[in-house]
C-alpha cells in the first residue's frame, strides 16, 4: 500500500462518527478539559459542524466533560504545581471559555493561608537567587532593583499587588 492511500484511507477513518467520537472520548479521558477544548479538538478531527453539538452533549451526559470539574483541577494543578496566583489562574480559565461563577467557586478551593506562604516562599526563594548573583557583570549599566524585580515576577506569576507588597515589606526587601 503506497503512502498516498494509507492517508486516503486515515483521513476517511477521521471523518467517520464512531472514529470522532472515540477519539475525543480518549482525549477528554486522558485529563480534565473544557468544553472549548474539546470542540477545538473536534474541529481539528474534522468532526462534521452539524455533529459537534451532539458530540459534546453526549460527553457531558457520559461524565467526560464538566465544566465544574475541569475548573477545580485546573486550580489546583495550577496553583500547587506551577505556583500560579489567583490573577492568573482567573485570565486562563477566562480563556478557556469557563464563566465567571464557576471561577470564583473553583478559586475557593485554595486557602488564603497556604496561599500566602506559597508567595512568601516564592519571594524569600528569588529574593535569594538575586542576593547570591550579587552585583555580576551590568552590561546595561542600569541599577538594579531587586525588589522591582522580585514584586515584577510576583506579578508575572498572577499574585496580587497588595499582597505582594504587603509580604515584600514584612521581609523587608
Amino acid at each position: 500500500m503506497t503512502e498516498r492511500n494509507r492517508n486516503a484511507i486515515g483521513r476517511k477513518a477521521d471523518s467517520d462518527p464512531a472514529s470522532v467520537t472515540e477519539k475525543i472520548r480518549r482525549y477528554c479521558s486522558y485529563h480534565e478539559r473544557s468544553e472549548k477544548e474539546a470542540e477545538l479538538k473536534l474541529k481539528s478531527l474534522k468532526a462534521p459542524a452539524s455533529k459537534t453539538k451532539a458530540i459534546l452533549n453526549q460527553l457531558r451526559e457520559e461524565g467526560f466533560l464538566n465544566e465544574e470539574r475541569f475548573a477545580r483541577a485546573y486550580v489546583r494543578g495550577k496553583w500547587k504545581v506551577n505556583r500560579w496566583g489567583k490573577i492568573r489562574i482567573r485570565y486562563e480559565l477566562k480563556a478557556k471559555g469557563i464563566s465567571e461563577k464557576l471561577i470564583s467557586s473553583a478559586l475557593l478551593e485554595i486557602d488564603e493561608d497556604i496561599y500566602r506562604d506559597m508567595l512568601e516562599t516564592i519571594i524569600r526563594k528569588k529574593s535569594g537567587e538575586f542576593r547570591h548573583k550579587g552585583e555580576e557583570k551590568n552590561i546595561s549599566k542600569k541599577s538594579l532593583n531587586i525588589r522591582d524585580k522580585i514584586f515584577n515576577f510576583a506579578l508575572g506569576k498572577g499574585y496580587e499587588t497588595d499582597l505582594v507588597n504587603e509580604i515584600l515589606n514584612e521581609l523587608k526587601i
